[in-house]
């Protein structure tokens, strides 16, 4: 089990980032999501041990993060960065025998060869072992990005936006490749693609101005948004306590706005809410109540 524990990180020139997080990872596939600045990324960063949190613990499989620890825990990791890509000039072959060497896989070079040709086979790059991995294409790089996270049989996978920009053809294969994994290591999947999440997460934490606000079901997000979600031809002037959400076009094409409101607006039709429509009226009512709660005098 990964254990975060009242994590908070301020920066040098003040920016708080994240807030007193409270994470736990035992199994399976984790989504996360959030806004652009919500704190992903620094999340992300002290989760795989690139930064140092201003407070708070982390643990890994009973480990906890000292000095003493840390080349073990590290070992216990792998990470798909968001920003990708392998050497140039190198094979992938190549490339995957470097990564062996930097994190010192303890292999015979027999053994080793055939840990990296499983590890083609299993992200279907080994017709393609060795051609240069920087002329791969998108998606060959991010699935070579995954043998290299998985070189060293990490215990735990921490995967950051694999799906931005691929085809919806190499978005599925991705899909299936971390789903099997998440079968037999924890996974967490960090992106802003909601189908992913969709897709692949029994479990979803949604992060905002560094502070994580949900932590459950993806269905259960979707509950709260259950019968308080409308589509309405245009915006009704005023503020009437809708939020909106954001727009639907129908089977003819024509666009509707979908809001939030506790009794229906004039015209409005409910629906039922996507994933993504509840996450952003989610986001959207805890940005509000923040937004109250910083305008609202206080009192003694």
């Amino acid at each position: 089990m990964i254990q975060l524990n009242r994590i908070s990180k301020t920066y040098a020139d003040g920016t708080q980032a994240l807030e007193g997080v409270n994470l736990e990872i035992r199994s399976g596939m984790l989504g996360l999501l959030g806004p652009n600045g919500a704190g992903k990324t620094t999340l992300l960063s002290i989760l795989v041990l690139a930064l140092e949190p201003s407070a708070g613990a982390r643990s890994y499989f009973g480990m906890a993060d000292t000095a003493k620890n840390r080349s073990s825990i590290r070992e216990t990791l792998g990470y798909l960065p968001q920003e990708f890509s392998p050497v140039t000039g190198l094979s992938g072959l190549q490339y995957l025998e470097l990564c062996a060497r930097v994190r010192k896989v303890p292999l015979s070079r027999k053994a080793l060869r055939r840990r990296l040709w499983a590890l083609l086979e299993a992200v279907e790059l080994a017709s393609a072992a060795r051609r240069p991995a920087d002329r791969y294409s998108g998606g060959m790089q991010r699935r070579l990005g995954l043998a290299q996270a998985l070189i060293h049989s990490p215990r735990f996978l921490v995967v950051d936006e694999p799906t931005a920009g691929l085809d919806p053809e190499e978005r599925i294969r991705f899909r299936n490749l971390i789903t099997d994994l998440a079968e037999e290591i924890p996974v967490l999947l960090s992106t802003h693609i909601v189908e992913d999440i969709e897709a692949t997460c029994p479990r979803l934490a949604v992060i905002a101005s560094g502070r994580l606000l949900f932590d459950g079901p993806p269905g259960a997000l979707m509950q709260r948004a259950h019968g308080s979600l409308w589509r309405v031809p245009r915006m009704p002037e005023g503020d009437h306590g809708l939020v909106y959400v954001g727009r639907r076009v129908d089977s003819r094409g024509i666009a509707h706005h979908v809001v939030h409101g506790t009794s229906p607006p004039v015209g409005g039709e409910a629906i039922r809410p996507t994933l993504e429509e509840a996450c952003s009226a989610f986001l959207a009512l805890e940005a509000e109540q923040s937004l109250d709660s910083e305008a609202s005098p206080e009192t003694s």
